[in-house]
């Protein structure tokens, strides 16, 4: 057990040393969505996905007006509510579900909020919006959200259901994939299912341990995903265009593997630093852009979680 502390300690005085792109504060999105090209794409006759907003939204048009599946980065809500008004026919926005709580993802809520409509997200995600939130690779706080952008009709387990614009609209919790407040929404209806950043086959996998989310989780999260809706189903991730049942199960397939590597490269006590030498991403079926990177932000992930290993690694 002494051995694992030691470890841990040296993992831990490494982390500012690192750098991560989760939870930058809404400043920071703010300058580079409004400077992004916006794309607008129907899915069918109502549902239009908009990208290039620092994190995609999804919306539904329907009798009782708008429902969006996040709202985009502050910088980007003038460009939203412009291809909004087009899709919308002057419908307004009357309610939104938040992914989960990050600023490219929750950065137009308290305009929409002020417009009268309700929020809905998991508990963590409104809780982690409430209060500042500390950054430990910058060591400094991210302060709360505004208090009209917070949500406030939360859950905290299982699955809830609306009717809304001619879909059954059925969100959940996911298993700490990204953070600990992470949801999924599907639109049964129209066979499209929003998962936030639990997936991202276009970019390396951004787990933030220090908000809960470890590789665990997005492995469980991942096979939960894969179990809905069926091989037609479209998924819209946090960025980056639809995302297919395919390249959510390479990605798994993948992340699967460095548990079990990871697992068994912590139990011969293995640092970071160690696992990063050791090259533990070599021949997984997908590429790595930073993968020094990643292996720190899963290690960091495993430990915050080492209960969930089996008994065997201390």
């Amino acid at each position: 057990m002494s051995e694992l502390i030691s470890n841990r300690r040296s993992v831990l005085k490494s982390a500012l040393g690192m750098a991560a792109a989760a939870s930058l504060p809404v400043g920071a999105y703010a300058g580079a969505a409004a400077k992004a090209a916006v794309t607008a794409t129907a899915l069918n006759d109502r549902l239009l996905l908009v990208s290039g907003l620092g994190g995609n939204v999804l919306a539904l048009r329907g009798d009782e007006g708008l429902l969006l599946v996040d709202t985009g980065a502050v910088g980007a809500t003038s460009k939203l509510q412009s291809e909004l008004k087009k899709f919308g026919r002057g419908a307004k926005v009357t309610t939104v579900i938040n992914t989960h709580w990050h600023s490219d993802q929750t950065g137009g809520n308290e305009v929409f909020a002020k417009g009268g409509a309700k929020i809905i997200s998991h508990a963590k995600a409104a809780q982690r919006m409430a209060v500042d939130q500390y950054v430990p690779w910058e060591d400094r706080y991210i302060k709360a959200r505004a208090k009209g952008a917070v949500p406030t009709e939360v859950f905290y387990l299982g699955r809830k259901e609306l009717k809304f614009g001619g879909e059954t609209i059925e969100y959940g919790y996911l298993q700490q994939p990204h953070t600990d407040g992470d949801i999924y929404v599907h639109f049964r209806e129209s066979n499209v299912l929003v998962v936030g950043d639990a997936v991202s086959p276009q970019l390396d996998p951004l787990i933030c341990w220090y908000e809960g989310g470890w590789v665990g989780g997005r492995v469980d999260s991942q096979a939960k995903i894969m179990a809905m809706g069926n091989a037609e189903t479209r998924i819209v991730a946090g960025t980056g265009g639809l995302v297919s049942k395919a390249e959510v199960k390479t990605e798994r397939d993948a992340l699967e593997k460095v548990f079990d590597r990871m697992s068994d490269a912590m139990r011969k006590g293995f640092t970071t630093e160690d696992m990063q030498k050791a090259k533990l991403l070599d021949g997984l079926a997908r590429t790595w852009a930073d993968p020094d990177k990643f292996i720190y932000d899963a290690h960091k992930s495993m430990w915050a979680h080492y209960n969930k290993l089996s008994h065997t690694i201390v």
